[in-house]
């Protein structure tokens, strides 16, 4: 008999929290949410209890914590003659609304996940701060941020009373003295982003090293066809490039591949039938929806991050190998070199933010 220990289903505990989390998948959601045990054991039964109570919600129609659906909610609420807020009041709160769900959607587009399948509960402080942050670098005005804050916070209160949360964000953030609070990057070793590739099946083998190697967002690089790789036919670094078109906002990019990348791809075999180059046997020709697949292949192989962080390993990798701060903004994409300073500057010693950020806004170097 093996002495083995049983990988656990449907629980795992986030590299910032001492609790057990429940993470299944329910008529195409996934739920997610904090089990509040820091023994395997009881989470293990009460996932097994909780997903029963969830399955019978389903049944009955009354399962859909979604932030999504909390906000749409609310949005139709204000259309009513029977609230309480004024006409100028509501008009305020549905344009508050809307620059909510349209950050918090390029939030969760940046971090390789969908603002559908986003649970109520994980609208952290932290994902507020994050909210804040991106209003400012976008240069609306203080007061501006203030008013998408009280309607963000009466959001969260609405969400809060509806029994789907415990406590609200905003207030939660705004009580710390509205300081940023950015999410720790945990850096997966070589060693894991090996271990999780050989999980993978089919292309999808060589899909974390190719992130590892381009710093690609996990949707870009999944609907990336042969098409728009050129120079393949003289292999080396400095003559291939890709064209990355279902990027954030859908600006199309281009960037030059390194010979890691190179050799990557020069490993993958082709389709007869799809274009894609991480391709597979279904009707659409690629996988639609691999950080649900790899988060699941992570839980079996011990893979202790996202496949987000693969961009965050490659970003500050190329910083501290030397590139400025403004060619690893444009070569991931971000929409500014504020956004890559937030981030990853925090990650450098005082000698390697001097060097990278002393060339000017060229981008070359």
């Amino acid at each position: 008999m093996s002495n083995k220990e049983e990988k656990p289903k449907n629980i795992f505990k986030p590299n910032n929290s001492k609790y057990w989390w429940l993470r299944v998948k329910i008529n195409g959601v996934t739920h997610r949410e904090t089990l509040r045990t820091t023994s395997k054991r009881a989470a293990a039964r009460k996932a097994k209890s909780r997903i029963d109570e969830l399955r019978g919600q389903e049944e009955a129609g009354e399962l859909d914590w979604r932030f999504g659906t909390g906000l749409a909610k609310l949005y139709d609420a204000l259309d009513s003659d029977s609230s309480s807020w004024s006409v100028e009041t509501r008009k305020r709160y549905k344009c508050s609304l809307r620059q909510i769900l349209r950050t918090i959607d390029e939030y969760c587009t940046d971090i390789g996940s969908d603002i559908e399948d986003l649970m109520a509960v994980e609208v952290t402080t932290a994902v507020v701060s994050e909210f804040v942050e991106r209003r400012r670098a976008s240069g609306v005005t203080v007061s501006t941020i203030n008013r998408d804050l009280t309607a963000f916070s009466n959001l969260m209160k609405s969400i809060k009373n509806d029994g789907w949360i415990e406590t609200n964000p905003v207030q939660n953030y705004e009580k710390q003295g509205m300081k940023e609070v950015l999410p720790d990057i945990v850096l997966p070793s070589e060693a894991s982003i090996h271990k999780l590739s050989a999980r993978a099946p089919g292309t999808l083998n060589y899909f974390p090293k190719f992130l590892d190697a381009t710093g690609g967002r996990v949707t870009e690089m999944a609907m990336l066809p042969w098409s728009d790789i050129s120079g393949l036919e003289n292999p080396v670094e400095g003559n291939v490039q890709a064209i990355l078109r279902n990027t954030k906002g859908k600006k199309v990019r281009a960037i030059e591949l390194r010979q890691q990348a190179i050799d990557i791809l020069l490993k993958i075999p082709r389709s007869n039938v799809s274009p894609y180059i991480f391709w597979n046997s279904t009707e659409h020709g690629y996988y639609k929806d691999p950080s649900n697949l790899f988060w699941e292949y992570g839980q079996e192989t011990g893979f202790d991050a996202r496949l987000h962080d693969l961009r965050h390993k490659f970003a500050i990798e190329r910083l501290k190998e030397g590139w400025s701060i403004y060619r690893v903004q444009k070569y991931i994409g971000h929409g500014s070199v504020l956004t890559t300073e937030r981030y990853y500057l925090r990650y450098l010693t005082a000698e390697e933010i001097a060097r990278v950020s002393a060339d000017g806004d060229n981008g070359f170097r």
